[in-house]
């Protein structure tokens, strides 16, 4: 049998209604969680900087990354069945970018050049980075084992998505210690630290996830 009547039989099945899904989100969230049990061992109590951010920076670094990562895990989703696209349900991630760049640009534009780097790096920008990614790790790795049910033809795609949606959920158990407060910070590290994962998957998802 060719490859493309292969894809196409395998697209024209029935899947069930609803495993794979269930696989995934179970998946993500059990990854998540032992990400935060990572972060609540080195850093202890989780929404303890919230008592001098504020809870609207929290609100905006927990909506952001929340928004990519279920953005991402649709995207994902659809990277794992054969005749969908997910490019497409991955262009809906451009939404909540546009939200925080706007609301980054409001801020600078308001703030002297001088203080520009302050804005855009604060004091922990590497760390962010360095945070987001590891946190990434357990749902990544959850997220592999996902896709044992799923038939993804394209797996450097697959594994760039499923680093995005681990990289997401990762940011999303960062934010609860985060202690930065600006939209400008938010766009450059969250959305960097995100991205790391998502490349290393895409190289790594050419041989974890071809079948």
């Amino acid at each position: 049998m060719r490859t493309d009547d292969l894809i196409a039989d395998l697209a024209a099945r029935p899947w069930p209604a609803t495993r794979p899904a269930v696989r995934l989100a179970f998946a993500m969230i059990g990854g998540w969680m032992i990400a935060v049990a990572g972060l609540v061992v080195v850093r202890g109590s989780p929404l303890a900087a919230v008592v001098d951010t504020g809870v609207t920076p929290f609100a905006m670094k927990l909506g952001y990354s929340l928004a990519l990562a279920m953005i991402a895990a649709a995207a994902t989703l659809a990277a794992g069945r054969p005749g969908q696209k997910p490019w497409r349900r991955a262009l809906l991630i451009a939404l909540p970018v546009a939200v925080i760049a706007a609301s980054a640009m409001l801020e600078l534009d308001s703030t002297p050049r001088d203080d520009w780097a302050g804005m855009l790096f604060g004091a922990s920008f590497l760390g962010c980075v360095a945070a987001i990614s590891i946190a990434s790790l357990p749902v990544f790795g959850a997220l592999i084992w996902a896709f044992r049910e799923l038939a993804p033809t394209r797996p450097a795609a697959a594994g760039f998505f499923a680093g995005l949606s681990a990289g997401s959920a990762g940011a999303v158990a960062y934010a609860l210690y985060c202690d930065e407060t600006t939209a400008s910070f938010l766009l450059g590290s969250y959305t960097a630290g995100i991205l790391v994962p998502a490349t290393v998957g895409a190289v790594l998802g050419q041989r974890l996830l071809r079948w």
